[in-house]
């Protein structure tokens, strides 16, 4: 039997829908509706702020994604205790952190709807030579920051990506299975090899994040400097050279 305030968070999300629903359909669109629209959309009801972050509205993906993240783990977490141990704390609690989840997979769906739908996405305007980079830098480290390696997915550095992937999953596996021997037998050893592998997961995570950001920062920073205008001195006269290389 679910406690009110399992009922409470039902309602509101009830509420969310109701509101939701008659807000999108009440107003007309500012833009046609596009197919990329409505990917946006299907992508955040995949993974929550997945949307908002191809519409380079990264603080609003951000959010969308953590907290959605830390809610839906929190979920898993007491339902495994409470199969477990049977006790109905947990379930209440995985209740609880479920209902939240929803309400923030909700409204992330929402919020990604409304600006698709009813307002036009100006996303990230870089140019080739001009002092706005082609790529978002913070938008590569935030996708890295969901997942390592997907920030240089996004700027097409295919091999970084697949190494820095790589890397933070074999050190995640290292640390929970140091985690896991170390519950089993309290074995102190164990406790120092889950220490150790968890620094080195927190310098790796740090270093993708740091890595994209430059990556992006420098996309096609190459292509760029073969197009240059240098000035030359010759016989007393300025001339302007234009140079590009093959």
């Amino acid at each position: 039997m679910l406690t009110g305030k399992h009922h409470i968070w039902h309602i509101l999300l009830i509420a969310l829908l109701s509101w939701g629903t008659g807000s999108l359909y009440a107003q007309k669109p500012a833009v046609a509706d596009s197919g990329a629209g409505y990917v946006n959309i299907l992508k955040s009801a995949v993974i929550p702020g997945w949307g908002q972050l191809n519409q380079e509205r990264l603080t609003e993906a951000a959010f969308f994604y953590f907290s959605s993240a830390t809610f839906y783990y929190r979920t898993i977490f007491h339902y495994y205790w409470y199969q477990k141990s049977g006790a109905r704390t947990n379930r209440d609690y995985a209740v609880t952190n479920l209902s939240v989840a929803l309400f923030l997979h909700t409204l992330n769906l929402l919020d990604v709807a409304d600006t698709e739908l009813l307002k036009k996405p100006t996303g990230w305007q870089g140019g080739l030579l001009s002092d706005k980079p082609l790529k978002s830098p913070w938008g590569a480290a935030l996708r890295s920051a969901m997942l390592p390696g997907w920030g240089h997915m996004y700027t097409k550095s295919y091999w970084k990506a697949a190494a820095y992937f790589a890397v933070n999953g074999f050190l995640l596996y290292k640390a929970r299975e140091a985690d896991r021997d170390y519950r089993a037998t309290g074995n102190v050893s164990y406790r120092e090899q889950r220490s150790t592998y968890s620094w080195y997961l927190g310098v790796a995570y740090f270093l993708s994040m740091a890595d994209a950001y430059a990556n992006a920062y420098l996309y096609k920073f190459d292509e760029a400097m073969r197009l240059t205008v240098v000035p030359e001195l010759k016989q007393n006269t300025v001339i302007l050279g234009f140079h590009v290389h093959f």
